[in-house]
């Protein structure tokens, strides 16, 4: 049940946020914090064609789950070197182990994602 809600909550977010990019008002530049408390980070990224998608450089993230809102092509390099380039259809979700990488935005439009970082009790 609470897998559920985390999808549809998820899903919710999603939805606002294609609304929001079709209608001009996507917003641009660094990470947007959309929702943060105890329990949940939901984060939005925005990148131009050949800027960083996520954060800046090599960084890392926690286990999170990704979702593209938009159309997207990136190219992903860990921090061991190697480089995958994905193809990414609006609406594909992943999960993201807790890594150090750089995620490039190597298409011709600008791509939206939204991860949720789920917070583990303390």
């Amino acid at each position: 049940m609470k897998k559920l809600f985390i999808v549809l909550f998820v899903f919710g977010f999603a939805l606002v946020g294609i609304s929001q990019s079709q209608s001009g008002n996507a917003g641009k530049g660094a990470p947007n914090v959309i929702l943060e408390n105890d329990k949940v980070k939901v984060t939005e990224f925005v990148s131009a064609p050949g800027e960083d998608a996520c954060e800046k450089g090599n960084h890392r993230h926690n286990e999170r789950l990704v979702i593209a809102i938009t159309d997207a092509s990136i190219k992903m390099t860990t921090e061991d070197g190697k480089t995958q380039n994905l193809d990414l259809k609006a609406g594909t979700a992943f999960w993201g182990g807790t890594e150090m990488h750089s995620v490039v935005n190597t298409g011709k439009q600008p791509a939206k994602f939204y991860a949720v970082e789920v917070k583990l009790s303390k």
